[in-house]
């Protein structure tokens, strides 16, 4: 299983490899708005749309200690494919929604499964307190707040031995984030800093219990050039860590999570109305750079459509 997302991840890999950037001629507004995940709304848009699929394979495991442990005995690849949209309510606001479904294949031992179904759902808002180019001397600013609602099928819910039609945590949650972005033609960089806060979920199958994952708190940094018009590739550095979870009111000893990686995209914007993505990413596979946490190598192709 491991074989067709590698090579899925090199070929991705391989066409974001250039050996120079000439300079550019797109405004400094455009080209980070749609270089990788749904980003944000054209200063012309009134809409944006698109489909992401994503294929990730499983290489290993943090345990709780941190140390990594490469598979053995056991392969997992997980398909996920994402139909969103956002929508401008003015100049500096806008609310977008995520609509995610899951299949996961995996194999140990003798047994063999696959399984799927809707994951969660999110929903939420963006407000540019500063925008790209407002100000020279300052960098954009914008502030999110979204919502994720339990519609995927949680762990406890599982009906499979090797769990693969779990798609979900299994708790509503509720995020705030920042962004932070500077542009110099034809670079710019990018911090985000987004914080989750999980809310308390009865466990049916714990006679009613509850149980609360813990906040999460996810970074990552970003920077890109535009190569020639329209073209833009990036590289991003990112880190979720998650606290323990809590369960009847204690904490579950070494439940909390770390992931770490490295990723590139390669974005096109073959037309005024359409962009086409691409994007590797990669958890780093050594001890302490993970933490309850499957090593995964991800492929992910995407296209958006703008509405002006």
């Amino acid at each position: 299983m491991r074989r067709p997302a590698l090579a899925l991840a090199a070929s991705l890999a391989a066409g974001l490899i250039v050996a120079a950037a000439p300079q550019a001629g797109a405004a400094p507004c455009c080209m980070s708005a749609t270089a990788f995940g749904t980003g944000r709304l054209l200063i012309w848009e009134d809409l944006a749309v698109g489909l992401r699929t994503s294929v990730a394979g499983g290489l290993g495991q943090w345990d709780g200690d941190g140390d990594w442990h490469p598979y053995v005995g056991y392969d997992e690849l997980e398909w996920r494919s994402e139909i969103w949209g956002m929508g401008a309510l003015s100049r500096r606001a806008s609310v977008f929604a995520r609509l995610p479904f899951v299949a996961t294949r995996r194999a140990a031992g003798d047994l063999d499964g696959f399984g799927g179904g809707l994951a969660d759902v999110s929903a939420g808002l963006r407000y540019e307190l500063l925008t790209i180019g407002e100000y020279v001397e300052l960098p954009a600013i914008a502030l999110t707040l979204s919502v994720t609602a339990p519609t995927g099928r949680a762990t406890w819910g599982a009906a499979t031995p090797l769990g693969v039609d779990v798609t979900g945590r299994g708790a509503w949650a509720l995020g705030a984030g920042v962004s932070v972005e500077h542009t110099e033609l034809p670079w710019f960089v990018r911090f985000d800093l987004g914080v989750t806060v999980p809310l308390p979920a009865a466990r049916p199958d714990l006679g009613g219990v509850d149980q609360r994952f813990g906040p999460e708190l996810a970074t990552d940094v970003a920077g890109g050039v535009e190569l020639t018009d329209g073209v833009v590739t990036s590289l991003v550095a990112r880190l979720t860590w998650a606290g323990e979870i809590v369960l009847d009111g204690r904490s579950v000893a070494d439940s909390g999570r770390l992931d770490v990686g490295l990723g590139a995209a390669l974005s096109w914007r073959f037309d005024p109305h359409w962009t086409l993505q691409l994007a590797v990413d990669t958890g780093l596979f050594a001890d302490g750079l993970g933490d309850n946490q499957a090593g995964r190598v991800t492929g992910t192709v995407g296209l958006r459509y703008g509405v002006f």
